[in-house]
């Protein structure tokens, strides 16, 4: 797929044009923005593009990246090797320059945080805090925006989500908050990189369950995969059949038999691989269960927004539907 991210905006048809969700989409060799019923609203002369965030989307130019508006207007000049959305107000960007390349723009694209670091991961953690690397071979660690060392370095590091962050030290792996505080050592090993509606999957004699914030084991482990909850729900797997659990780990629903992977749900949908065809297709189903967009994608993207991204690589199409698997944009992939 040509972009991996979530859109940003409101599906409601009713919105006026200026309030509409926008979403990238490749038409000839460039690329623009079209609105959710599948029109225009960028021209396309964009070498790659972001979803828009926070009013701005990053957009690669004439070889280097900066971001425009919802007009298609340059805001913040194609100066960057490398631009991440914005959150929290501030976005990464990279300059291009020689051993600390990357530093923290506001939307007027001012240094938050000037060009210190080899690489950011996350700059819209608790209290500010970046995460990411300084110089080679250090661990990942947690600054300020002036670029103080807060917390770390650790061996092994995750963004903060919900206050809390999975961390591993030389005392071992554990969760803590903003202020380095150990929440819980816990008993078991994390699978899951960070907490999402409170919970986050950890594993005990190699099978799956959940833990809350405070370290309490609230589903015993009992699955063999399962994901993150979203909505209220989490895909997962016991004994090579695929559910939606809930927060009590009571089984919500059955997935059909042939699913063999199931992503969080996104606007209602999961995103679920199917083995019913070789190669494996890609589908989307509903809370229920069911299949609401049937498997027919080589390649897929969750629903953001009311639409999603999906692609058909034999015949070189690329497309937008709708949740009930109506193509509202179809463009080809490009070959140079």
């Amino acid at each position: 797929m040509a972009f991996l991210a979530t859109l940003g905006g409101c599906s409601r048809s009713n919105q006026p044009n200026e309030e509409r969700p926008l979403f990238p989409a490749p038409i000839g060799a460039t690329w623009g923005f079209i609105d959710n019923r599948g029109n225009v609203t960028i021209p396309s002369h964009f070498e790659s593009l972001q979803p828009f965030s926070e009013g701005l989307a990053a957009a690669k130019y004439e070889g280097r990246w900066g971001y425009i508006n919802r007009s298609g207007a340059e805001v913040i000049p194609f100066r960057y090797r490398t631009a991440q959305s914005f959150h929290g107000g501030v976005a990464i960007v990279d300059t291009g320059l020689p051993e600390h390349p990357v530093g923290v723009i506001d939307p007027s694209g001012a240094w938050v945080t000037e060009p210190m670091f080899r690489s950011l991961s996350a700059a819209d953690g608790p209290d500010g805090l970046l995460f990411g690397q300084k110089e080679p071979g250090e661990g990942p660690s947690f600054y300020d925006r002036s670029g103080k060392l807060v917390l770390g370095p650790y061996s092994l590091a995750f963004p903060f989500a919900q206050g809390r962050a999975r961390v591993k030290s030389q005392n071992g792996e554990s969760i803590i908050d903003s202020s380095g505080n150990f929440i819980a050592k816990p008993p078991v090993v994390l699978d899951g990189i960070r907490f999402s509606e409170g919970l986050i999957a950890i594993r005990r004699d190699r099978k799956l369950g959940y833990m809350d914030l405070d370290g309490n084991i609230t589903i015993e482990p009992r699955f063999d995969q399962g994901g993150e909850f979203s909505e209220g729900l989490a895909a997962v797997q016991l004994e090579g059949r695929w559910m939606f659990i809930d927060k009590f780990g009571t089984t919500a629903a059955q997935l059909p038999p042939d699913v063999v992977f199931a992503e969080p749900l996104s606007d209602g949908l999961s995103l679920a691989t199917s083995n019913a065809q070789s190669p494996a297709k890609f589908g989307y189903v509903d809370k229920n269960g069911k299949w609401a967009v049937k498997p027919a994608w080589d390649d897929a993207n969750p629903f953001h927004d009311g639409l999603a991204y999906v692609g058909i690589w034999k015949d070189g199409i690329v497309a937008y539907i709708n949740h009930n698997g109506k193509r509202i944009w179809q463009g080809r992939t490009y070959q140079p």
